[in-house]
């Protein structure tokens, strides 16, 4: 990662060295009833904010060419990819979006196209950082929430939301997740013997 973050925008093609997969449609219980027949796949990697430098301060649609060049490339890089790894896809794709740091910064407004918050470096994960970094705040009634309280991503953003509700109510709801978890085990071992 830290040679492929050093290279220029013009060493970037052909040198991505990792890629998140996920298919946002198939954790939703609904996506076929609404959508039968399709899905949705979302294909992640990193890039560097100065990679699209020239193009801050501009509006989205008037990026210009070279932007569009690179941007376009990445992603059909990543398809590619995925293709390789899923080739049943390959004639099943319909339309291809993709997004930079810029595309980020003017959606999320992170100042350099972060999209997962707070940085989550080695000094993140400190426990001194981590003792700071909690729901409670000096300001009474003012909590924190998310995954910045936690981790990233989804997983942080739940567990965040967790802390936060138990620092709302006093109460140490994984302690409570855990018994509703203990009580549905025993009762699926019931309706099976029966």
């Amino acid at each position: 990662m830290e040679r492929y973050c050093s290279l220029s925008r013009e060493q970037v093609l052909g040198n991505i060295p990792m890629m998140f997969i996920t298919f946002p449609s198939a954790k939703d219980p609904a996506a076929n009833i609404r959508h039968t027949g399709k899905s949705s796949m979302t294909l992640l990697t990193m890039a560097r904010c100065e990679w699209f430098e020239e193009c801050k301060g501009t509006n989205l649609g008037e990026r210009g060419q070279d932007y569009l060049d690179l941007k376009n490339s990445m992603a059909q890089e990543l398809l590619d990819w995925a293709f390789s790894i899923f080739p049943q896809l390959q004639d099943k794709v319909v339309l291809v979006d993709a997004a930079t740091p810029l595309t980020n910064a003017h959606y999320l407004r992170g100042p350099r196209g972060e999209m997962h918050g707070a940085e989550h470096n080695v000094e993140r994960f400190t426990p001194e950082t981590i003792a700071r970094i909690r729901p409670q705040t000096p300001v009474r009634g003012l909590y924190l929430t998310g995954q910045d309280v936690f981790c990233n991503g989804v997983a942080g953003a739940l567990h965040g939301g967790l802390l936060c509700a138990s620092a709302i109510l006093n109460q140490i709801l994984y302690i409570d997740l855990l018994a509703v978890k203990t009580r549905l085990k025993h009762k699926q071992a019931n309706e099976k013997l029966t």
